[in-house]
């Protein structure tokens, strides 16, 4: 049904309160594709409520000049032992974000960026 195009047909006539006893809609199948299709009209309303929230965050930090830290922690995973990933996760990860809290209580204005 997908790949022959059913699955579109149906979407451009899918009504949320339609009724399945008359017209195209008495159809075999259409009413069993209900819930799909009440789920896919979802998803395309959750997708561009997502892209919105992006927008206004972006937004906010254009707006704001909000300096974001980014720690990368991909390289901590490297080692094979747990000694080793423990030590890496401490240093690369916990002191740097232990620096970056105490310059901000301290409301130092030299702020860093971590890539």
């Amino acid at each position: 049904m997908l790949h022959t195009g059913i699955v579109d047909e149906v979407l451009q006539i899918f009504i949320l309160d339609a009724n399945y006893t008359k017209e195209i809609r008495r159809s075999i199948g259409v009413s069993e594709m209900d819930k799909y299709l009440r789920e896919e009209t979802n998803i395309e309303q959750d997708d561009s409520s997502i892209i919105n929230c992006e927008y206004k965050i972006q937004l906010l930090i254009n707006e704001k000049m909000w300096l974001m830290h980014h720690i990368i922690a991909t390289d901590v995973f490297e080692g094979d032992r747990k000694e080793v990933v423990d030590e890496a996760w401490r240093i690369t990860v916990i002191q740097r974000c232990m620096d970056i809290v105490k310059r901000f209580l301290k409301n130092d204005d030299h702020n860093i960026i971590i890539e």
